[in-house]
């Protein structure tokens, strides 16, 4: 049996299942049924049109070349001989607020590591060596101090959102090969999709986890109460205390 074959091009991919096309970019995931594809054309060497039944048009982009032409083979042998004319109303679009914009994340790196070794530089020259040691490891403490105020908080939106419209399923425990037990345990959606969800332990067969219909991406471990309060009251003391010292080294120069 031949392994399902992905097209890929930088965070974008294009995986080609049983009976669908899913489309997966930094912040959505479209499923195309193969039975509303009308036609398949290549527009370029890397590049792919996906016609509709009812004339609608989708575009996947490949890495290069030989994986397109493949991908283009594949998919056109994957079409149903019966066609569905309903088109683009079957076409399924979610957002997926757990996905990471990789690019975006690579410039903000780049431009705070420009900022970064010029504070430090600034530092050095304007009031000496030691006080930009201090400012070297003030600054990094700072970026972890805020990334934790901010992962804080991030969780807690999260959570009030799943508390508002989150649905509780029951996942299993996850597999390796081997047998030996992951700490990621699997669920189902009521799309028939599945994820997978890392777990704090995994020691139980089943847990419960909440996500969000309207993008499973938003999904949490679910957790007794006065665990989570805990959790939430020491994680934020710690980022909070992280950013103030990282905060003070930072001021310190200039104090």
């Amino acid at each position: 049996m031949l392994s399902p074959q992905i097209l890929t091009k930088g965070t974008d991919t294009a995986a080609l299942e049983a009976d669908r096309l899913v489309v997966t970019t930094a912040a959505t995931r479209k499923e195309i049924p193969l039975a509303v594809v009308q036609e398949v054309r290549r527009d370029s060497e890397t590049s792919l049109t996906i016609v509709l039944t009812d004339g609608v048009t989708h575009s996947v982009t490949g890495g290069n070349p030989t994986a397109t032409a493949l991908f283009h083979t594949a998919l056109d042998a994957a079409l149903p001989e019966e066609r569905d004319p309903a088109g683009s109303s079957l076409v399924t679009v979610e957002d997926d607020p757990g996905a990471v914009p990789w690019p975006k994340v690579f410039a903000w790196g780049a431009a705070f590591v420009a900022a970064y070794a010029g504070y430090v530089w600034w530092t050095a020259v304007a009031h000496g060596g030691a006080m930009a040691v201090i400012a070297f490891f003030a600054a990094f403490g700072t970026l972890v101090g805020l990334l934790g105020v901010f992962g804080v908080v991030s969780n807690l939106r999260d959570r009030w959102i799943l508390r508002r419209r989150g649905v509780t399923v029951r996942a299993a425990a996850d597999h390796y090969p081997n047998g030996k037990r992951s700490h990621y345990y699997k669920f189902t959606d009521t799309h028939g999709n599945e994820y997978l969800q890392r777990a704090s332990s995994n020691s139980t067969p089943y847990i419960h986890v909440v996500y969000d219909p309207q993008g499973p991406g938003r999904r949490v471990q679910g957790k007794w109460l006065p665990i989570l309060i805990s959790q939430y009251v020491f994680g934020s003391l710690a980022a909070l205390g992280v950013l103030a010292l990282g905060l003070w080294g930072v001021l310190a120069p200039y104090v």
